[in-house]
């Protein structure tokens, strides 16, 4: 045989095997676009000078590395199912003449055929949408801009090596699958699976068992630093529970099922039933596959969408005034002698440079308060900023009652010794004293911060809302007592690197356009230490990062939404694929049944309720997973400032309809699929 016919040969074998080769020849197409406009995008961005830039780049790498992993899994798993379901046809033509090599070589070109094509197809459609893609990508992070989005010989070198290489090993394994199987193994591998599985308790039990824990993990972890350290843990517990719970612990619903004689004896239930226990052990990877990729669907789009749409929310979290400028507070003699703490000199400063760039300052805030990390213990506090259980991290805020008067309206009075706390009913509602080390103190009153006051900026100077960590702010008599506090604490840590301070804020809004605002705050800090003032730690604004800060969330909603309708359309091909294997599987079983009385609307009826229920498992579960997970994804955002509960579960409800509706539709057209092939049609 020459090549000349081998090639033939391939060709005829696409064509007929339409309906499983299109599928394949879509997911190579889309895999190799995407991972090319994403190369493109980042090399684009490597060229250009921005705020923001760097983070950016920095995350569309991630991006890029993410395609090509999920690219080889997705091509190798399509692989996987055309070679399994051509086993048959190869082991024909090995009986009926044809040597391992020629099937091979026949094998060679199918891939090469549909390799090279889907390569120039993708990169077709990839420098066509390149463009509009990078775009898209500077309206997320409001550039204005005459950048021109090029095409780079390296992103078409990169992606032709990488899925030439991909094609490559296809092209091995499934050639070293051929030479391996005898003939009768060829014939009869696309029929794997049809002893009907034992039920294996103790794996179904530890599925629950893992399932169990990470839920336990989501729903039990307390802040958000607890959050980051063992979010990881707790995927992977449910991964592994969701295989172990559809590898086994369907198979043992399925025989509970069967023991159910009012249930089981049923013509529509026994087929269903049967049908589904018969061959389970191979639906069940593809079952767990789909729900793992729903999950991973439904929490990537839910949290980019959510933190892009609430980004203007995020960024005043961050910053609740325009300005903040922090001063570290030492009570030394020779400091305060020198009238370095004269902030009245920093005030005339900063109006003298706000005439100068033709803005207005407004809402002065100023306050002392120090803060520190640690653990209760019973009612006292212990310092500590290396805690390893983060579930006991504890957060304590000192606050004078002079700034609590003035900000509240109120006209409380404290004796020595006396304070007021908040959020100390949930320690222990019967302790009436507050400890640091062996310093006692009395709690007057514990006090609500989030009523009684009306200005917004002030709220979040009291409300510390996105630390993510436990919160108790204490409110002392006066500057001094602050620093007597301060001092038993670092003297009961004994740590000089542990020292802690008090700080002095200062903060302000601006009124101006953004331009004048901005030129207001570049070179602050400068200004600021011409006046003499000491110690100053901390000068920031809200207007100078603006475009670092919608760098990050805008490129994170964009490899968002690459990385959503990656998983989106490797979840279709796996119920494709598995719908039209099934049909394959099952189209023998319906025919003997039909045979022997079934009429074809009870067919319908039976393979309705089969892939119903099969179909909508895995999607059931993975909302579960979404609810469960819920509250670990909220305090994850916390982290990056984000406290917009309602917006998140809108957009959590939102993006579970939608995806449920393609879902529908895919469940439409792949029952409609299978339905021809067990009907003999297809």
């Amino acid at each position: 045989m020459n090549n000349r016919l081998y090639r033939k040969l391939a060709l005829q074998n696409i064509q007929k095997n339409k309906n499983i080769f299109f599928p394949f020849v879509v997911a190579c197409v889309a895999m190799i676009a995407m991972f090319y406009m994403m190369h493109g995008i980042q090399m684009q961005t490597n060229q250009r000078v921005f705020y923001g830039a760097n983070h950016m780049r920095d995350i569309l790498k991630f991006g890029t590395i993410i395609m090509g992993i999920f690219s080889v899994f997705v091509l190798f798993y399509t692989n996987a199912f055309l070679i399994k379901q051509r086993s048959k046809e190869f082991g024909l033509y090995n009986i009926l003449g044809m040597e391992k090599k020629h099937i091979a070589k026949v094998i060679f070109w199918e891939i090469a055929y549909i390799g090279t094509g889907s390569i120039v197809l993708a990169l077709f459609f990839g420098m066509l949408l390149s463009r509009l893609m990078f775009l898209i990508l500077l309206r997320m992070l409001q550039l204005k801009t005459d950048y021109d989005f090029a095409i780079y010989p390296n992103s078409i070198k990169v992606t032709i090596i990488l899925f030439m290489v991909l094609f490559g090993v296809m092209i091995i394994l499934n050639t070293i699958q051929v030479y391996c199987l005898k003939p009768i193994d060829l014939m009869r591998s696309s029929q794997e699976g049809e002893k009907e599985p034992k039920a294996k308790w103790f794996i179904a039990i530890l599925g629950v068992l893992f399932l169990g824990i990470g839920y336990y993990i989501s729903l039990t972890t307390k802040n958000v630093l607890a959050a980051w350290s063992i979010f990881f843990i707790a995927v992977l517990c449910v991964i592994a529970g969701t295989y172990l719970l559809f590898l086994s612990g369907s198979i043992v619903l399925l025989k509970m099922l069967k023991k159910n004689k009012n249930f089981y004896y049923h013509k529509t239930h026994f087929i269903s039933v049967s049908g589904m226990m018969y061959r389970m052990k191979q639906n069940a990877v593809g079952l767990a596959n789909i729900c793992i990729l729903s999950t991973g669907v439904l929490v990537v789009l839910s949290t980019v969408v959510s933190l892009y749409m609430g980004m203007n929310n995020i960024f005043r979290n961050r910053y609740p005034q325009d300005v903040l400028t922090s001063y570290i507070y030492e009570d030394k003699e020779e400091i305060t002698k020198e009238n370095h703490y004269n902030f009245q000199k920093v005030k005339i400063a900063l109006e003298k440079r706000a005439e100068k760039k033709n803005v207005r300052i407004k809402n002065y805030n100023a306050y002392f308060d120090y803060n520190t990390c640690g653990k209760m213990i019973d009612n006292t506090f212990v310092q500590d900023m290396d805690i390893m259980d983060s579930n006991k991290m504890q957060m304590i805020r000192v606050r004078l009652l002079s700034d609590y008067n003035t900000d509240f309206g109120k006209n409380v009075t404290l004796q020595k010794g006396e304070i007021l706390i908040s959020n100390w009913t949930e320690h222990n509602i019967l302790e009436k004293t507050f400890c640091i080390g062996k310093q006692s103190y009395k709690i007057k009153e514990e006090v609500n911060f989030a009523k009684g006051i009306k200005e917004k900026n002030k709220v979040e100077n009291w409300i510390e809302k996105n630390k993510g960590v436990p919160v108790i702010t204490i409110i002392v008599p006066s500057l001094q007592d602050m620093q007597n506090m301060v001092d038993i604490i670092n003297r009961e840590e004994n740590n000089e690197i542990e020292k802690t301070n008090i700080y002095y804020n200062l903060c302000f809004d601006l009124t101006g356009n953004y331009n004048q605002k901005e030129a207001f705050c570049k070179g602050l800090r400068d200004a600021i230490n011409q006046t003499g003032i000491a110690r100053l730690a901390i000068v920031e604004d809200i207007f100078t990062p603006r475009q670092e800060f919608l760098g990050i969330y805008g490129s994170l909603f964009f490899i968002g939404i690459f990385i959503g309708v990656m998983f989106l359309l490797t979840t279709v091909l796996i119920i494709y694929y598995k719908q039209i294997s099934e049909g394959y599987d099952d189209r023998r079983r319906f025919q003997i049944m039909q045979k022997v009385g079934m009429s074809k609307v009870e067919t319908k009826h039976v393979i309705r309720n089969q892939i119903l229920l099969v179909f909508f498992l895995p999607i059931l579960l993975a909302v579960i997973h979404i609810v469960v997970a819920f509250d670990i994804i909220k305090k994850l955002l916390l982290a990056m400032h984000y406290d917009n509960t309602p917006l998140f579960i809108n957009c959590t409800i939102g993006t579970v309809i939608i995806f449920v509706v393609v879902y529908g539709m895919v469940y439409s057209l792949t029952a409609r699929t299978y339905h021809k092939i067990v009907e003999g049609n297809s």
